[in-house]
């Protein structure tokens, strides 16, 4: 069977975003004053809009302090945290493969925005 367009999940699924996931979050948190998340919390969050992410690790917590918390992990994910996101093992090649079929197409679903994906 073949698809024209193939549409792949981006975080957990092409690439391990998960140890920059946390490390932003957990100083964003700090920066915040909200205090020290749990990595697992933060493992479950993944996927989840960033509004959504926060009021589900922060429940209860106050406008003001969600939208600090929410412009710290953009700010540490695009630009200061280093974390190296590799793709898994496999996939830059599969991709390659994919891509070289006449006609296909590629894309990705995220909750991201476009500079956090670049």
């Amino acid at each position: 069977m073949r698809f024209d367009l193939i549409i792949f999940d981006w975080d957990g699924t092409l690439m391990n975003s998960v140890p920059k996931i946390v490390a932003c979050m957990q100083a964003a948190a700090r920066e915040a004053e909200w205090g020290e998340l749990e990595v697992s919390a933060i493992e479950d969050i993944i996927g989840l809009g960033l509004p959504e992410a926060i009021a589900t690790l922060c429940p209860g917590i106050a406008p003001a302090q969600a939208e600090t918390l929410r412009q710290r992990y953009s700010h540490h994910f695009v630009h200061q945290n280093t974390t190296p996101m590799p793709f898994f093992d496999g996939v830059e090649a599969r991709l390659a493969r994919l891509r070289a079929r006449p006609g296909q197409r590629l894309a990705v679903a995220t909750g991201k925005s476009r500079r956090g994906l670049d």
